[in-house]
Parts: structure tokens; sequence; C-alpha cells
């Protein structure tokens, strides 16, 4: 059992962010005039906040504390809906319920479906701890709804009006609440829960991915068994060398491209688990992260092959950044008879699962 205090690591929001109350940023008229008489209702409470109240010492403001009994709370979040610019205060369990629906599809295994709310509960309150990621692209929100920073969701009307039915709705609510204030942790401390769609086969070590991060001790490189029968697993694209000219001349107009594909584009070398570490396009070096994002491919898995007619084919197997829990793998390994805690720990190394009280 481990103790989190949220209240240390709560963003303090004016009566504009009272809770169920929307605050849209662009919206003049939720501004409040800096008169003198305003500004002085501002700063009073904080220089008395100062005085009466001294600073409390921690050793490590980030770790998790023991403790001997349990309770389930009801705790609030500050998210950031992107799509609409609404900043809102809402239940940390009915947004993981839009969460799971988002990220995870609705028929995977219901073991898969549990193992993706614990790490998305995990993703969550280690953001409100600040030990991950930034709060710049969500004004100062715990967590936003863009996927390519923090995690993706979706209401139930717009689930229930393009993706499942209210059983299935029901089949993700149950997977939520069947795993209330369960979390990850590592040494007593929130994990950094990466994960992505399909690994391909193997999993990568998070070094290999982000080249400014430092090795992490539970996102290492694991095989994943029986993906190769789920849709992400393999994509083949071919591209013509003028069409990839194109790209790079656009995103690397330093780059020196001749006429022949197979002498400008190479690759250099390749991670341990095999994907592309380095490759070159004329006289540029990109990581392999770089290529797919120039190339829109789904994964750095890659197999590239020279056609006859001066194109490039290239067989992208998986799909995401590979570090961490691969959904496609958590459901293979669910109808293995894998519970969710055991492939919780199958993808995070030395992790452990258990229970919070706030």
């Amino acid at each position: 059992m481990i103790f989190i205090n949220l209240n240390m690591v709560r963003n303090r929001y004016s009566a504009y962010y009272r809770r169920n109350r929307k605050f849209n940023i662009f919206d003049r008229s939720n501004r409040i005039p800096l008169t003198a008489e305003n500004i002085l209702l501002i700063v009073l409470p904080l220089i008395l906040m100062l005085v009466l109240i001294p600073p409390k010492k921690e050793d490590k403001p980030a770790v998790l504390e023991k403790e001997a009994s349990a309770g389930k709370a009801s705790v609030s979040i500050v998210v950031y809906n992107h799509a609409d610019a609404v900043i809102d205060e809402v239940p940390l369990e009915d947004y993981l319920i839009g969460v799971v629906a988002a990220e995870m599809p609705h028929t995977f295994n219901f073991e898969a479906l549990k193992a993706q709310a614990v790490a998305a509960r995990t993703f969550v309150l280690s953001r409100m701890q600040g030990l991950y990621g930034s709060k710049e692209k969500h004004y100062g929100a715990d967590v936003c709804t863009d996927p390519g920073h923090c995690q993706s969701w979706i209401s139930r009307e717009r689930f229930l009006e393009s993706y499942g039915n209210e059983d299935d709705w029901q089949k993700i609510c149950r997977a939520v609440s069947e795993t209330g204030n369960i979390v990850i942790t590592y040494e007593g401390v929130l994990i950094n829960p990466l994960y992505h769609s399909n690994s391909g086969g193997v999993t990568e070590d998070i070094e290999d991915v982000w080249t400014n991060v430092d090795e992490v001790p539970y996102l290492k490189s694991v095989y994943s068994p029986y993906e190769e029968d789920y849709s992400q697993y393999e994509k083949t694209t071919v591209f013509s060398w003028d069409e990839i000219k194109s790209k790079v001349g656009k995103r690397y107009p330093e780059a020196k491209l001749g006429n022949e594909a197979v002498q400008d584009f190479e690759i250099l070398s390749w991670s341990s688990s095999g994907r592309v570490d380095k490759a070159r396009l004329g006289s540029a070096i990109i990581t392999g992260t770089e290529l797919r994002e120039l190339l829109g491919l789904r994964s750095t898995n890659l197999e590239i092959n020279f056609l006859a007619d001066n194109s490039i084919e290239i067989i992208s197997r998986g799909y995401g950044h590979g570090v961490g829990m691969s959904q496609c793998g958590a459901d293979a390994l669910a109808s293995h008879g894998y519970d969710f805690e055991e492939i919780l720990k199958f993808y995070y190394t030395g992790v452990t699962v258990e229970e919070i009280r706030y």
C-alpha cells in the first residue's frame, strides 16, 4: 500500500476553475481586470501564506510513502481539452474511462483493458506530481487530450456515436472500476508508463528512441509474442525517389540528393531491437525517429527495398515509438491467460503493481 498526497502537488486555480465549471482560454469575458483593488486581493493572501505557513521540507518530493490502510477517494484532475480549448476539472476515474475508450479498442480482452486503465491512471497521477513531461502546452492543467503530448480522450456520446454500443462502454467502465486506485511504481515512485499500439515483435529501450533521455530501468526492450496477427503489425509503402527528394528538401534543405535512390538512401546503424538508429539521405544524417516522421511511417522497425524504377519499398513493422507496453501485445498475452498485473510486469521491467491511498 502506498500513500500519495495530491494536495502537495495540486495546481491552485482561481474561482474560474471551480468544479464542473468550464473555462475557455479564448473567451475575453473570463479575464479579470487588473485594477489596484483586484491586485491587492490577489497578492494579500499570498503574503499571509508566506508569513503564517512555514515551508515544509521534503527530502524527495516525488517519492510515495507507505501507508498501512487504504480507502477509495474521489479525486479530481484538471484537463485541457485541446480540441475545444477548454479547461475543466473532472473526477479522475470518469476521465480515465474516456482515456481507455480512446486509447485501446473496446474489442480487446478485458484484462488488456484493465492493464490500459492502470497505465492511464499512473500516467495522470505522475503528471500531477510533476514527475514527467511538461504542462507548457496545456496552460498549467494536469493533462491534456492531445495524444501527441499526453493521452487521448473521448466522450461517452462520441464513443456511442462512432465506435461502440452501451455494452462496450460498460465493459470499459468495469475495467476502470475493477482496477480502482491501482498504479505502477518502481522503487516507491510512480513510473512513466509509456505505451504504443504494436511493437512489431520486440519493444525498444527508451534511450534508443529519444537521444536526450537517459536509460530507464523499467523501460527496457522485451520480446513481445503473438503480435503478427494484428493489422497494426505490418504495412508496406512505396515512395518514388522524387517524392522522397521533395520531402527531404523541405525538412533538410542542406541535404544534397542525387538522382539515384540506391546511392543516396542508406541505413547506417540499427538499435539493439532491430530498429533504425541512424540513416543517411544524401549528405544529411538523421535519426530513425526523424526518418519515421519525415516519411509518415508507422514505426522505425523498417525493411528497405530498392525497386527497379528508382522507387523505394519500405516495410514497417509495429505501430508507434515501441517503448513500454504494446497494446496489441497486451491483448495477445491476455488471450493466452495473462491477467492485467502480469501484463504490466511483462512490459515494465521490475515494477510493482499496487494500490494507493490518497
